[in-house]
């Protein structure tokens, strides 16, 4: 698996929200269905940055347990001003951070593995997670015609360990 670190400038994304359960998201697929919802919606956002690129970002409560605690998932696209949300949208601004980044490309079930793996680098390496929230970056260039078939970047924010 090949990782990189990279810089990011504070970014704001606009977007659909929904707030679940681990297990439920696992057996309802309700990500997935959000991300069907919003991208119907997408050309609604009228300041959007850069429109070959979508974001999946998951933010997690303080002290996460993934058993018993909702996170928030934000299906999202880039945004020059978080003013005059679509109804039913929301926007939110996320700092300057360094970033652990990996690609991923294969099965749409077999994406969550890459989580797992990009965990256990930052946990060998001289980083340590940063924040409460995590990327999934989405290219419009890639060919999906395969329907089980998906390219995603992963991007976790991280500092150096102190």
């Amino acid at each position: 698996m090949d990782i990189r670190t990279e810089s990011k400038s504070t970014f704001k994304v606009m977007g659909m929200k929904l707030s679940v359960l681990l297990r439920d998201e696992r057996r309802k697929k309700l990500i997935t269905t959000l991300h069907d919802d919003f991208n119907k919606r997408v050309d609604e956002i009228n300041n959007r940055i850069n429109p070959t690129v979508g974001y999946g970002i998951y933010m997690d409560p303080p002290n996460y347990n993934p058993d018993t605690d909702p996170f928030t998932w934000i299906a999202c696209v880039e945004v020059d001003d978080l003013s005059n949300p679509p109804e039913g949208m929301e926007g939110v601004e996320f700092p300057d951070n360094m970033y652990a980044i990996t690609t991923y490309e294969g099965p749409k079930g077999e994406a969550g593995n890459l989580y797992d793996a990009l965990y256990r680098w930052i946990d060998q390496s001289e980083y340590q997670i940063a924040a409460d929230y995590g990327l999934e970056v989405y290219h419009d260039d890639v060919d999906d015609t395969e329907i089980d078939h998906m390219k995603m970047e992963l991007w976790f924010p991280i500092k150096k360990k102190s």
